[in-house]
């Protein structure tokens, strides 16, 4: 700095100078012009911004004009040729008005608490609500934590249609408007009279709308009568009615009951006492217990029952409804449902379902079973068939609820009574209760696979009792067994792994890569064995050593695309093969999966409906078909050529019927539990299942046999009058003369000369992946019967059998007898040296020329160490996890 008197002279003039206040002066004019600007800005927005609110508000219905009330239209459920068959109505079957005073006041209390804390004091909107979402909106960039109030719900299920499909701008102004009509609501309404309808109207999870309805549902009892338990298990259900269903999801509503009574007890309307007895509830098995009796006069049938689920799912996917939204268009909104069920097969479907005579041995009844017993001592104690199969198991481990008659069952239930009743013991009224079923159970879908449309289904054998039962068709996931064979091995195998049908794998004694035994079912290795025989014979070892080589995962990734959702990580491993997996698969998802390959490996979504119109007739939903390939044409042809032999030649017989082209594939699990056919024609795709609900060996002679007798019934049925059809061979496939044993070229002179008749055969091959290789495993060579090795030049002519053996193979297999194990080294006792050979007496054997043996080419066996014997099994304990077929 310079401070001399020259510096400071100069500095003055720097600052007085004319361009230096001009500066300034510009300066405080712009910063100035720049503030008037902004509160102008600021001034003329917040016009505009009152303005366009004044605007949406002047735009809302009247208060006077809206009724918030719940209502709705009945809606009906045509067939595919437009008939009636079902009504879907609120009244009675999914809502039943109660009055507040007749909803208890716990239960009141738990939906404000965990619904809308400030309901008693705010006047239709929640402002501390509405900040606390915006922060954390802001904050954590995510604006889902919701601030509706409880009459804001209202308005927004009762009063505003088609906010399903808003775009922002028009949930923006849908929800000024919903916050408006809400404090207006108020102004006009009780607080008892938004919270006595709201509580009839919110989704409730089971088809309920209403705390009435699912008070009934989950209880079996009026909602006047619910403890405080009870009601926050219902309350809880509301946030997510799918997620938190106290029946299929109890952990979860578990969780969200104990934050109900948690918010009670922190809003004070419980004490601690109270919260803690309400958390030590056994309430959920009450529920499962209801559940199981749960019934209806007059029930829909199986078929509405997947058509209400696939409509739940798709208005909620498809249209962005909520649960709520979605059954109350179902129930209230007045839709009209055009299906694919054909009444005509479903008829024919559920009378061969409940045709005794379809069945091996006589029918059985199981049950279900609800006891509740009152203690002498004051407390009460609940018992179900599960707690009764416990009880008998723990002594008798085969001990099951299967009886011959509905009164050995009733007697069985009135011992295990008589053993739970003690002395003062009382059991109250409508505490016990008991459900008959016909066993063993039956379930069956049939698809048309070039639409995708579910024509019909059984859900099971017997009466149907109530809506939403079981339904062993949709619900139930059981194991696949064989049927897996084809979807989890032979097709990746064929479509991408370069495999063929005339590929062969060595049927022999195997291994999994833990250390388990692998046998076929009829315990027998017939050796080299070709896919398509593999398939046609259902053979275990065969189908897993392809599994393998391909692997697993290869295996699992073109499960999922066939459709299965049930799958697990833990199931990629060698047994997926044989439909070892963790979870089972439903039998719609395995319809779906074999019309893919009878519709030339296009996989299509099942469809339940066509299309859902509106209360006004308007297209609501056009339910166009949901496709994707799986597999090539030709693949998916030379699987179908190679089930045709299933049903003609193997192990499918029994499902064969004259007139139409049919293909198929057997399915049995351990110990018989699950029986299954899985079978096609150029018209329809019919899954057929059999076995125990509780998952019984199915012990009877003929038993496996059910599924494929019922399927041959109903399809026969179903196909009356239809044109025969073959199925159409697509461009690309091509024939060859391969030997069964290689499956490669087969060479004239050895491939047909094999001691057990001609391995010859012609086979259908994908362009480009017909064998150019000639037979590898057939070879012609003359033995000496003395040595059994080769002969040489100096082996005696009576001494020398020429055959043609099999090379490569495996001893204990039907191979065995016709090996040729050791090609290299010729007759060690013959040779230039000797003397004429003193050869022993030998009487007549396998290996001699007198031996009748020898014309059919059996392996000479004069030193049996070198040619092994023929075992023909494994040892009896070499069972696998998941397999068997007969």
């Amino acid at each position: 700095m310079n401070y001399g008197k020259k510096g400071a002279s100069r500095k003055d003039k720097q600052i007085t100078s004319t361009g230096t206040l001009i500066r300034k002066k510009f300066t405080v004019i712009f910063c100035k012009s720049l503030l008037v600007c902004f509160l102008a800005a600021l001034v003329i927005g917040g016009c505009a911004g009152i303005g366009i609110l004044k605007g949406i508000i002047d735009a809302a219905p009247d208060i006077d004009d809206i009724d918030p009330t719940p209502t709705g239209y009945l809606s009906v459920v045509l067939d595919d040729q437009g008939n009636e068959i079902a009504t879907l109505v609120a009244s009675g079957s999914n809502r039943v008005y109660v009055t507040l005073d007749e909803i208890p006041v716990d239960m009141q209390h738990a939906f404000v608490a965990i619904e809308d804390e400030r309901f008693y004091e705010h006047n239709g909107i929640d402002i501390k609500g509405i900040i606390r979402a915006g922060f954390t909106g802001i904050t954590t960039g995510h604006f889902s934590q919701g601030a509706s109030t409880i009459t804001q719900q209202l308005l927004k299920n009762n009063v505003f249609d088609g906010w399903t499909d808003e775009s922002w701008s028009e949930k923006v102004e849908r929800k000024i408007q919903e916050q408006y009509l809400a404090i207006q609501l108020t102004k006009v309404k009780s607080k008892d009279w938004v919270l006595e309808n709201y509580l009839n109207s919110i989704n409730l999870g089971q088809n309920t709308l209403g705390v009435q309805a699912a008070a009934r549902r989950y209880f079996g009892k009026d909602v006047s009568e619910l403890t405080l338990s009870e009601s926050a298990v219902i309350a809880g259900i509301t946030k997510n009615p799918s997620a938190y269903n106290p029946v299929s999801h109890p952990d979860k509503n578990a969780d969200r009951r104990k934050l109900v009574l948690k918010n009670m007890k922190e809003q004070g309307y419980i004490t601690d006492k109270e919260y803690e007895e309400a958390l030590a509830d056994d309430v959920y098995s009450r529920i499962q217990q209801v559940n199981v009796e749960y019934a209806e006069t007059d029930p829909n049938s199986y078929f509405v029952d997947a058509l209400i689920d696939q409509v739940v799912q798709d208005l909620v996917e498809k249209k962005g409804y909520t649960d709520t939204q979605a059954y109350k268009a179902i129930y209230n909104g007045g839709l009209t449902i055009e299906s694919t069920q054909n009444m005509a097969m479903q008829q024919i479907c559920d009378e061969e379902a409940n045709n005794p005579e379809n069945y091996a041995g006589d029918v059985e009844y199981s049950f279900s079973y609800r006891l509740t017993i009152n203690k002498a001592d004051g407390t009460t104690e609940n018992y179900s068939e599960q707690t009764m199969l416990s009880y008998y198991q723990n002594s008798n481990s085969d001990y099951d609820i299967n009886f011959s008659s509905q009164e050995e069952a009733q007697a069985a239930i009135d011992a295990y009574k008589a053993e739970l009743m003690g002395e003062g013991d009382t059991i109250p009224e409508g505490g016990e209760s008991v459900i008959f079923t016909l066993q063993p159970q039956a379930a069956m879908t049939v698809i048309d696979q070039s639409t995708g449309e579910v024509k019909a289904i059984v859900g099971g054998r017997g009466d149907k009792t109530g809506s939403r039962t079981l339904n062993r068709a949709t619900d139930t996931t059981r194991q696949p067994g064989s049927t897996f064979k084809v979807l989890a091995a032979y097709a990746p195998a064929l479509d991408t792994a370069g495999m063929t049908l005339a590929t062969v794998q060595d049927d022999a004694p195997f291994t999994y890569s833990n250390g388990t035994s692998l046998r076929n079912y009829d315990g027998t290795y017939r050796g080299f064995t070709t896919i398509r025989y593999a398939i046609t014979k259902s053979i275990n070892v065969v189908t897993v050593k392809t599994l393998t080589d391909i692997s697993p995962q290869v295996g699992y990734d073109y499960l999922k695309n066939f459709g299965f959702t049930t799958l697990d990580q833990k199931d990629i491993v060698q047994s997926l093969a044989l439909g070892g997996i963790t979870n089972g698969v439903t039998n719609l998802e395995l319809t779906a999966a074999y019309a893919t390959i009878a519709d030339g490996g296009t996989y299509t979504r099942p469809r339940f409906y066509t299309r859902i119109l509106d209360h006004d007739g308007n297209v609501l939903i056009d339910n166009t078909p949901e496709t994707h390939t799986v597999l090539k044409e030709t693949t998916a042809f030379l699987l179908t050529d190679a089930m045709k032999d299933v049903v003609t030649a193997g192990t499918g017989g029994r499902a064969n019927f004259s007139g139409m082209a049919i293909a198929g594939k057997t399915g049995t699990t351990t110990k018989n539990r699950d029986a299954l056919f899985a079978g096609y024609t150029p018209y329809y795709t019919c899954v057929v299942w059999c076995g125990y609900d509780d998952n019984s060996p199915q012990n009877k002679s003929g038993q496996t046999n059910t599924p494929k007798i019922l399927w041959k019934n109903v399809m026969s049925r179903i196909h009356e009058g239809l044109e025969y059809k073959d199925f159409t061979q697509p461009d690309g496939i091509v024939t060859a003369t391969v030997c069964k044993k290689s499956g490669k070229l087969a060479v004239e002179g050895l491939c047909d000369c094999d001691p057990r008749g001609s391995m010859v055969e012609t086979e259908y091959f994908a362009a480009g992946t017909e064998p150019t290789e000639v037979c590898d495993h057939h070879i012609s060579a003359t033995i000496c019967t003395i040595s059994g090795m080769l002969a040489n030049e100096f082996c005696p002519a009576e001494n020398r059998q020429t055959s043609v053996y099999i090379i490569g193979g495996s001893p204990d297999t039907e191979d065995g007898p016709y090996l040729l194990t050791d090609t290299q080294n010729q007759c060690t006792i013959h040779n230039a040296a000797s003397v004429i050979p003193q050869i022993p007496s030998i009487d007549p054997s396998p290996g001699s020329k007198t031996d009748d043996s020898e014309t059919d080419g059996s392996t000479p066996n004069a030193d049996q160490s070198k040619l092994p014997s023929d075992d023909g099994n494994n040892s009896s304990n070499n069972t696998p996890t998941h397999t068997g077929e007969n």
